[in-house]
């Protein structure tokens, strides 16, 4: 990720090459904290499906029982839907204000004024203005 204190851009290549890179690092802490809780919902769920079909195939539980229980599947499903949904909606909000974060710097680096709001390094603590 980029390091927004020496930040030093002078034309709109190196403004894209440093977006690029920070939007990259984003999304990868994203993915990274993401991927498992998804794949971890609907491993869980298409497991839940398999053991109901068997379940009423042994004649374990009545076809109502596995009706109401495959009927709370699917709302789980569609909950695991949502979630992803929100989640790139978080995505999306993450990745703008990382856009407008390192732009807030550009200027501030060449300029000195402060555009954006408490403008924070990720790991340095409040910049100094």
């Amino acid at each position: 990720m980029v390091d927004f204190a020496s930040l030093d851009i002078d034309n709109v290549d190196d403004l894209v090459s440093a977006l690029e890179d920070e939007l990259g690092g984003v999304s990868t802490q994203w993915w990274n904290a993401n991927k498992s809780v998804v794949a971890g919902y609907l491993r869980s769920l298409a497991e839940a499906t398999m053991q109901t079909r068997v379940a009423l195939a042994n004649h374990q539980i009545p076809a109502e029982a596995a009706d109401m229980i495959m009927r709370n599947q699917q709302l789980a499903f569609n909950q695991t839907l949502q979630f992803t949904k929100f989640m790139t909606l978080v995505l999306a909000q993450q990745l703008l204000d990382a856009a407008f974060r390192l732009i807030g710097w550009v200027i501030y680096n060449k300029t000195g004024v402060n555009l954006a709001p408490s403008l924070v390094q990720p790991t340095a603590g409040p910049a100094t203005a």
